[in-house]
């Protein structure tokens, strides 16, 4: 007889509170369709429009979208659910690829809240300089307020 136990992994602490970046109401209106304008908006398409179809997930009006660009690497983009203009990320790529660092921390990619303006984007922006960066989005840009680098214990 087999018996597997489910592990809870250990929830992660950040430096900065969700809460603290709150909107102060969510969309819930008509969608509209994505406005892609640049070339690598365009590749990604297909991810785009189908994360956008699913309804704001970010900062009460907006929608991360997110792609994989390899094994352990993530990309995003944002798109305001009501103009349907795409905003680029602070990263082209997010790399996971180290998925555990030396002391155990294992990275989560990007970290949002449909309540919040803030991002944690959390592994190695364009697979270099790991660790956690947070952003505040305002005025439809990112806005990094803290970096907390990966400790080599």
């Amino acid at each position: 007889m087999c018996v597997f136990a489910q592990v809870k992994e250990k929830e992660a602490v950040w430096a900065l509170k969700f809460a603290d970046f709150a909107v102060p109401e969510s969309f819930h209106g008509k969608i509209a369709r994505p406005i892609l304008t640049t070339k690598a908006q365009r590749t990604f398409r297909s991810a785009i429009t189908s994360a956008a179809a699913k309804g704001a997930n970010f900062a009460g009006h907006y929608t991360i979208a997110e792609w994989g660009c390899g094994s352990g690497c993530m990309s995003i983009a944002v798109v305001d659910a009501v103009s349907g203009k795409v905003y680029s990320a602070p990263f082209k790529i997010l790399g996971m690829s180290m998925a555990v660092v030396e002391g155990g921390h294992e990275y989560q990619g990007a970290v949002y809240q449909l309540k919040s303006r803030l991002l944690i984007a959390d592994g190695c922006p364009e697979e270099a300089k790991c660790g956690t960066y947070y952003y505040e989005w305002s005025d439809n840009k990112f806005k990094q307020l803290r970096f907390d680098p990966a400790k080599n214990r």
